[in-house]
């Protein structure tokens, strides 16, 4: 009976730990750049981009629904066509929504901390310190995955090499869709020091 009742307790905290670190790591491979129906040439360089804004598509490659807390993700595919690098801060990037709103991009350890934070503090109170630890594994987890993914700071595009990142914007709550967004992206020619924007017309969600 010992046996059985201390076998019950290990399966128990096994089904806990495994509940909680559910956090599923998946590839973000981009598709050939004529795949994507939002894109633009500027400076030699193309740039396309694939907004993530709705539950399932969200969840395909990120494991979790980041618009439940506001955020969409969006996917950049650049080939620099050019014969001379060019920079792209990830910093100056912008959407501005239709009534003329500026978002700039958020990081991905920001936006973990916020989306885990009420999960663990409710896997700590509802089910002690094994889960509470599980959960934290489990941001771990999900801070490197989505971090990974994410553009850098900085993006030195070089010719004739593809390049690709996500780029992550808080929307607010209750806001997953990007209707009659602009998405503005400077590159920087490292050579010559001439300046180029790319304007994305995100009219919806791509395919």
């Amino acid at each position: 009976m010992k046996v059985t009742f201390l076998t019950g307790l290990v399966l128990l905290l096994c089904m806990a730990l495994a509940g909680c670190a559910s956090h599923e790591i998946r590839s973000l491979a981009p598709e050939p750049l004529e795949a994507y129906r939002i894109q633009t040439t500027v400076g030699g360089v193309i740039i396309a981009a694939e907004p993530f804004s709705s539950k399932a598509k969200v969840e395909a490659a990120f494991t979790i629904d980041l618009t439940e807390q506001g955020y969409v993700p969006i996917l950049l595919v650049m080939e620099n066509r050019s014969p001379d690098n060019s920079l792209l801060v990830k910093g100056d990037i912008e959407l501005v929504d239709s009534r003329g709103n500026i978002r700039k991009p958020v990081s991905a350890n920001v936006m973990v901390e916020k989306f885990e934070h009420n999960k663990i503090a409710y896997a700590f109170f509802g089910f002690g310190i094994f889960s509470y630890m599980s959960a934290e594994e489990a941001n771990k987890k999900m801070r490197n995955d989505l971090g990974e993914k994410e553009l850098p700071a900085e993006k030195v595009l070089i010719p004739n090499r593809k390049a690709h990142g996500v780029v992550y914007f808080e929307l607010g709550s209750g806001l997953t869709t990007l209707p009659n967004s602009t998405l503005t992206i400077p590159l920087l020619n490292m050579r010559t020091g001439e300046r180029h924007s790319a304007t994305l017309k995100i009219i919806s969600a791509a395919r």
